[in-house]
C-alpha cells in the first residue's frame, strides 16, 4: 500500500543503506511518507525543507551511524526553534549502552534496539506520533 499524498512524514537519519531501506518500506506500509537522510547535513536540509510545510511527525535516528555523530544531530535538532518539538526515536544495538545514554542526554525522546525497530516499528512509533488519520474520502 502506497501512502496517500500528504501522508504523515517521518525523517529517517541512517547511513546504513540496507537497514534504512527496510525502515522506509515498513513506514510506507504503515502509511507514512518517509524521507531518508544519510548524513547530518542531509538531515538538517530535510528538516529545513519540511519547515515550509507541515513539520515531520518524527525523526528516527540510527545512533550507530558511521558517517555522522547521531547524538550531536539529536542535540542540534532539539536546540532548533522550529525542530525542538519533533519527537526523536533513536535505535542502536542492545549492548550499545554508551550510545544510547549519549542520545538520551542529547534529548532523544525514545530509544530502542535495532531488533525492536525492525520487528515492531509501529509499536514503538505510535506513542511518539499518535494514530494516522486516513485522508478524507479514503476507504
Amino acid at each position: 500500500m502506497m501512502p496517500e499524498r500528504g501522508a504523515v512524514e517521518i525523517v529517517v537519519a541512517d547511513d546504513d543503506l540496507l537497514f534504512s531501506s527496510r525502515l522506509s518500506a515498513s513506514l510506507t506500509r504503515l502509511g507514512y511518507r518517509c524521507v531518508l537522510a544519510r548524513t547530518a547535513a542531509a538531515l538538517e536540509a530535510a528538516l529545513r525543507e519540511a519547515a515550509g510545510r507541515d513539520r515531520p511527525r518524527a525523526v528516527i535516528v540510527n545512533l550507530a551511524a558511521r558517517h555522522f555523530d547521531a547524538a550531536e544531530a539529536v542535540r542540534r535538532l532539539k536546540a532548533g526553534t522550529t525542530t525542538q518539538g519533533i519527537p526523536v526515536l533513536g535505535f542502536c544495538g542492545h549492548r550499545d549502552v554508551a550510545r544510547a545514554q549519549a542520545a538520551k542526554e542529547a534529548g532523544c525522546d525514545a530509544i530502542t534496539t535495532n531488533g525492536v525497530v525492525a520487528a515492531d516499528l509501529e509499536r514503538v512509533l505510535r506513542p511518539l506520533v499518535g494514530p494516522i488519520t486516513p485522508p478524507t474520502g479514503a476507504v
